[in-house]
C-alpha cells in the first residue's frame, strides 16, 4: 500500500498537470489568434481577392477549432422564385424558452459575386456567423441574394423584403419570433441593407419590419462605374441618388437601431463612405448610431472572426441584439 505521502505527492503531479493543460490552452489559442492577426496586419490596407482568400484561409483554420455544437441547419430554403434567392436557416438545437429573435447576414462581393458558403473553407466562412447567432439562442440566417447583372435596382432591397416576408409567414413554426428580427451586411451586403433601411419604397408595408440592423465595412458610396451601368443604369445622377449616402438623405420613413462598424485594414474608399455615414445619421437623427472601428481587422477578418476565438466582433454585435430587444421591451411596458 502506498503511504499518505507518496499518494499526496501522486495527487499533487495530477493537479500540476491539470493546471498545466489549462494554461497551455488559452495559451495555444492567444497564439493562434496573434499570428492570424499577424497575418492580416501583413496583408495591409487594400482589398481584392487575393486578400479575401488569404484571409479566408486563416479564419477557416481558426473557424475548425471553434464550438459549433447546438446548431440544426436547413439549408438553401427558397424565399423567392430565383436560384439564388434561397438562404440557410441555423436554428439552436435546444428550443429557447420564448420565440427566438432572429438575425439575417448578407455576404459581400461587390454587388457582383459572393456566396453564403465561401469556397475553399469547408463550409465554415461565412456560416460562422448564424452558427454563432444559433449557439447564444438566435436564429442566424445565411443568405445568398440576386447578383449584377442579373438583377436590376432596386432589386437588392426588394430581396431583403422577400426574406422578410418569408420569415414572417413561415419563421414562427421553427421557433422565431418575426417581430424581433435584424438585419446584418459585410461589404456589399451591407449596400443592400442600407438601401433597404432608406428605401421606404421596397420596404413591407412601407416600414422596415426589423428592429435593427448591424453595417459592416459598408460600400456606401456609388461603385465601379460597370457595376453602376449594370445594376442601375446610365444616369449618373441615379448612382448617387440610390446609393446609401443619397437614400439616407431623402428617407422620410422610420428609423431603426443600428451598429455600424469598419476596420482598421479596410481600404479608403470604404472607410470615408462609412465616416460620411455616420455624419449623416448622427445629424438625420441628433443621435449617433453605435459604432466601432476594430483595429487589427481588415475587409472581411471582422466577420470572419465570429464565433472563433478572436471574439471581440461577435460578442459585440451580441451585446446590441440584447440592447436593442430590451430597449424595445421597455418602451413596450
Amino acid at each position: 500500500m502506498q503511504s499518505s505521502t507518496n499518494i499526496l505527492v501522486a495527487g499533487l503531479a495530477v493537479f500540476s498537470a491539470s493546471l498545466l493543460m489549462l494554461e497551455a490552452a488559452p495559451a495555444q489559442t492567444n497564439s493562434a489568434v496573434a499570428h492570424v492577426r499577424a497575418n492580416v496586419r501583413d496583408l495591409g490596407k487594400r482589398f481584392n481577392p487575393e486578400v479575401l482568400a488569404a484571409t479566408s484561409a486563416l479564419y477557416a483554420e481558426l473557424q475548425r477549432t471553434a464550438e459549433q455544437g447546438g446548431v440544426k441547419v436547413i439549408a438553401d430554403v427558397q424565399y423567392g422564385p430565383d436560384e439564388p434567392q434561397a438562404f440557410d436557416l441555423f436554428l439552436p438545437e435546444r428550443p429557447p424558452a420564448a420565440p427566438a429573435p432572429i438575425v439575417v447576414y448578407l455576404h459581400g462581393g461587390g454587388l457582383v459575386s459572393g456566396d453564403k458558403v465561401s469556397g475553399g473553407t469547408d463550409g465554415l466562412i461565412y456560416a460562422n456567423i448564424p452558427t454563432f447567432f444559433a449557439r447564444h439562442g438566435i436564429i442566424g440566417v445565411n443568405a445568398n441574394y440576386r447578383l449584377v447583372p442579373n438583377v436590376k435596382w432596386p432589386g437588392g432591397p426588394e430581396d431583403i423584403a422577400a426574406m422578410l416576408r418569408w420569415l414572417q409567414q413561415n419563421v414562427a413554426q421553427h421557433g422565431g419570433d418575426a417581430s424581433k428580427i435584424f438585419l446584418m451586411g459585410n461589404s456589399a451586403g451591407a449596400t443592400h441593407v442600407a438601401a433597404y433601411l432608406f428605401h421606404q419604397a421596397t420596404q413591407l408595408d412601407g416600414r422596415p419590419g426589423v428592429v435593427g440592423a448591424m453595417l459592416s465595412s459598408g460600400g456606401f458610396a456609388a461603385s465601379s462605374a460597370n457595376t453602376m451601368r449594370a445594376y442601375i443604369g446610365d444616369d449618373e445622377a441615379a448612382w448617387q441618388a440610390n446609393s446609401p449616402l443619397g437614400l439616407v438623405d431623402s428617407y422620410t420613413g422610420d428609423p431603426v437601431p443600428i451598429f455600424m462598424w469598419s476596420a482598421e485594414y479596410d481600404p479608403t474608399f470604404i472607410e470615408s463612405p462609412v465616416a460620411q455615414m455616420y455624419a449623416k445619421l448622427c445629424a438625420k437623427y441628433e443621435d449617433c448610431p453605435r459604432y466601432t472601428q476594430y483595429q487589427g481587422h481588415n475587409h472581411v477578418s471582422h466577420v470572419m472572426s465570429i464565433n472563433s476565438a478572436d471574439g471581440a466582433v461577435g460578442e459585440a454585435a451580441l451585446d446590441f441584439v440584447h440592447k436593442v430587444i430590451a430597449e424595445e421591451a421597455a418602451r413596450a411596458d
